[in-house]
């Protein structure tokens, strides 16, 4: 860390860090601004899959790693992780649960990651409920394209 006027780490007072050659990139690049917002109330979301991987958690166990992105309409493109611990007899019945729901039949678990491309793009609806200081997130159904609401109220345009 950078700390000024420490006569041991910077003696003249001037940063040390020549930033200024990276300002035209940095004033140029877009970001996802969803990204470190608030957590998603608890309730039920639509949700397309941009990605699924495979992972390992900080304690070194594997899991399942759903990146999803909120189609609306409230919330819409905001992304959400959901995960899947691969550690327990319990934590596998969930994933297959999970699997299955998404509709990916495998007879192992071995054969999940040359499978994983088959989850892509996929609409399903999650729902996350928050319970103590945890919400967690559990994945309801698969979505079909006739299914996806663009407009919860429907598209009745009612004078009044």
């Amino acid at each position: 860390m950078y700390e000024h006027d420490d006569e041991t780490n910077n003696p003249s007072g001037v940063n040390p860090y020549d930033l200024e050659q990276f300002d035209d990139d940095y004033s140029t690049t877009e970001v996802d601004e969803s990204v470190g917002g608030e957590p998603l109330p608890d309730g039920k979301y639509q949700m397309s899959v941009e990605k699924v991987e495979l992972l390992y958690s900080k304690n070194n166990n594997p899991m399942l790693v759903w990146q999803l992105r909120v189609l609306g309409p409230r919330y819409a493109g905001r992304k959400y992780w959901h995960r899947n611990m691969i550690v327990t007899k319990e934590n596998i019945k969930w994933l297959k649960r999970d699997l299955l729901i998404a509709g990916l039949k495998i007879e192992k678990l071995s054969l999940l990651p040359q499978h994983l491309h088959e989850l892509l793009d996929l609409v399903v609806e999650i729902q996350l409920k928050t319970k103590g200081e945890h919400q967690n997130s559990f994945l309801n159904k698969r979505i079909t394209q006739a299914e996806v609401q663009d407009d919860p109220f429907g598209d009745d345009d009612v004078s009044f």
